[in-house]
């Protein structure tokens, strides 16, 4: 009998009995799989989390943030027509958006500064993470009041939030979207530290005056702010934004690898939850249920980090546009 089986089997004895509290069936929720110590069965959870969405900052700690009901669950799927849903694979999208502190118009709501298509298959053997680059030059869809146009990929948030961010992605790759999670990127640095910071190895130093940051060859501890300033430089090798999305894959096996090891401190848990719930918004269905399926989904596959098939855009080399037709392949085996 698998994981999931016995949480939907406890899920439904919970149905037959008296009332209880929230709080309560919540405990009793994460301790149901008999045999297996709460906190060992809470942890690999957040371990399979972490492994694939560190990135986006939806990490280890989406989990105990929405058990104890304080993640924003507020981001609405688009309207009209999407992608039809042709099989029991499952793809959620991870935003990470970088609003910063400067003051901006009403409207302005800032862009997005990664974002991964996550991609369960149907028997959840191999997953696929991929980092589309955010600076594709695409055609945007219509979305709210906002006409169609050719722009940059990362602009779709700034016409309407997560929502037109999906249903750009849904339309330029027509596959489906299941669920939607976005942290904005100054709560990054803050969960680097409340894991005690990561470990990440360079090939080479890196100096960057105007990122202020300095770093030797080999093995380098960061803390949360050198973290995003690694992630975030581009005076360093071709300064491309494919450049910025491999050191972004770097920094998600770090956080992958020393989340781990945190997993057996719940003061650590504690702060990490805290965290993405200052950070995190998810979709309005991404329920307890849902995400434990996912994280149960990961804990047992293989997790492939790749990138959106490109080649300079032919109108302007300092863009990116998809290549085809082997970004279609790609989309095609996510459907």
């Amino acid at each position: 009998m698998d994981d999931l089986k016995l949480l939907r089997d406890f899920g439904r004895r919970l149905e037959h009995e008296p009332p209880a509290t929230l709080v309560r069936q919540r405990e009793r929720l994460l301790g149901a799989v008999e045999g297996r110590p709460r906190r060992r069965w809470f942890g690999w959870m957040a371990a399979g989390l972490v492994a694939v969405a560190t990135v986006a900052t939806v990490a280890a700690v989406a989990v105990p943030a929405l058990l104890l009901g304080d993640l924003r669950r507020t981001a609405q799927h688009p309207v009209g027509a999407r992608p039809a849903k042709v099989t029991e694979a499952l793809n959620v999208l991870l935003v990470g958006t970088d609003k910063g502190s400067a003051p901006r118009m009403a409207d302005d709501k800032g862009r997005t500064d990664s974002i991964i298509l996550l991609h369960l298959p149907a028997d959840r053997k191999r997953t696929t993470a991929v980092s589309i680059p955010r600076d594709s030059l695409v055609q945007l869809p219509a979305c709210g009041s906002a006409p169609a146009r050719t722009d940059l990929i990362n602009s779709a948030y700034n016409r309407g939030g997560l929502t037109c961010t999906v249903k750009a992605v849904e339309s330029l790759t027509d596959v489906r979207i299941d669920h939607m999670a976005e942290v904005d990127f100054a709560g990054f640095g803050r969960l680097v530290d409340a894991l005690g910071g990561i470990e990440v190895t360079l090939k080479r130093a890196v100096d960057d005056p105007k990122a202020k940051l300095t770093l030797p060859a080999g093995k380098s501890l960061l803390d949360g702010e050198r973290a995003v300033g690694y992630m975030r430089l581009r005076s360093v090798g071709d300064g491309s934004d494919i450049a910025r999305i491999k050191r972004q894959q770097t920094v998600i096996r770090a956080m992958a690898k020393k989340a781990g090891q945190v997993l057996d401190e719940p003061a650590k848990l504690k702060t990490l939850a805290s965290v993405v719930a200052d950070s995190v918004t998810t979709d309005t269905e991404l329920d307890v249920e849902r995400m434990i399926g996912i994280a149960m989904s990961l804990h047992d596959s293989t997790v492939k980090l790749v990138t959106v098939p490109w080649i300079p855009h032919p109108e302007d080399r300092n863009r990116i546009a998809w290549k085809q037709p082997e970004a279609e392949k790609l989309f095609a085996s996510l459907r």
